[in-house]
């Protein structure tokens, strides 16, 4: 594994954050009904509470989960000289994410993992609420065994996939491929369709690559060239690369949105966000706003163009205020913070 540039990494983790908190109210709205609730051009910031604060939702949750996950395969991995079980371990730490939904754990999960992975969100309480989790990730999860690319749990291809994978390509970014596949593989889990994880491959393959000081439209390209390598790609590769020539025709407009889908499945929420960021390469508030206001499910394509953009310009791009009056911001810090010393080891 190369060194973590953490300032790309915070900017990740956070703009994913932010982004998911100014989506959150306004998730199911029409971009009307948006308009007529906040102005002609939208939300500009926080609406959910009146003291204008924001608040995460499952997307974050799954996020910090994920990237737990795979600090502890890496961990495990230095200490016992084993490698590649980084989706066992992922899997272990979402099953600690659905105890914090309120869920019980499978029989079955129960008996083979007596004892779950540990780490630091263990003993954050915070995350112990319920922010609208996916049906998908929860029924998966609450099926006893996780999916496998070559053994799926179900055809779903909703964006609970790709909404979570970023954490891959911060800590996996020295092979691509690898890269993509494991990103894939974390997605897989609980989503089987192609589309479902296939848009997670090229996440991880876009944050990888800004990782590795790649241009945007670069680490773009890089990932529609390693989907065309995989089976079942089509779908993905056609509204990815018609995120591509929007981005260089016409601006991001909600209407223009509209003509990638609202966001639901994972190929959209992707190309939306792809399509938001490619627009807005050096502007981290209006890219990430541009990605909110529209039809459909603004918290996730929001989150997602805030993790792509928060990889590519930095922490210091995410608005200040948008950080500090994050409900969740400094319990986020305390946590990453922990995750730093621990990628250290």
């Amino acid at each position: 594994m190369l060194k973590i540039n953490h300032e790309k990494l915070l900017g990740c983790i956070f703009g994913g954050a932010v982004g998911d908190a100014l989506g959150a109210p306004i998730e199911n709205l029409y971009i009307d009904q948006i308009r007529q609730y906040y102005g002609e051009n939208g939300i500009s910031g926080y609406v959910e509470f009146n003291n204008g604060r924001g608040r995460i939702t499952d997307d974050t949750q799954m996020t910090l989960f994920t990237l737990e996950g795979l600090l502890a395969a890496r961990k495990f991995a230095e200490e016992d000289n084993i490698e590649s079980m980084e989706v066992e371990f992922v899997y272990q730490s979402y099953l600690h994410w659905l105890i914090t939904q309120g869920e019980p754990l499978p029989d079955s999960a129960s008996k083979k993992y007596p004892s779950l992975i540990s780490g630091p969100l263990q003993k954050e309480r915070w995350l112990s609420v319920r922010r609208s989790p996916g049906f998908t990730c929860l029924s998966a999860l609450k099926s006893g065994g996780y999916g496998t690319i070559a053994k799926p749990l179900n055809d779903s291809k909703g964006c609970g996939g790709v909404m979570r994978v970023a954490p891959v390509g911060l800590l996996f970014h020295d092979d691509s491929e690898a890269t993509f596949r494991l990103g894939c593989e974390v997605a897989a889990i609980t989503h089987g369709h192609p589309s479902g994880y296939l848009s997670a491959g090229c996440l991880a393959t876009i944050i990888a690559e800004l990782m590795n000081g790649k241009s945007l439209p670069e680490s773009v390209g890089n990932s529609i060239t390693i989907l065309k390598k995989w089976p079942n790609h089509a779908e993905c590769l056609q509204i990815m690369e018609r995120a591509v020539e929007l981005a260089e025709s016409v601006p991001a407009t909600s209407e223009n949105i509209a003509r990638l889908g609202e966001g639901w499945v994972g190929e959209e929420a992707l190309a939306i966000a792809v399509f938001c960021s490619l627009s807005h390469q050096n502007d981290f508030r209006t890219g990430v706003l541009a990605a909110v206001n529209h039809n459909g499910d603004s918290d996730s394509t929001s989150a997602i163009a805030g993790n792509i953009l928060g990889a590519s310009l930095g922490l210091s791009s995410i608005p200040t205020e948008w950080i500090e009056n994050l409900e969740e911001g400094k319990r986020i810090k305390k946590v990453m913070r922990e995750f730093h010393l621990v990628s250290k080891g």
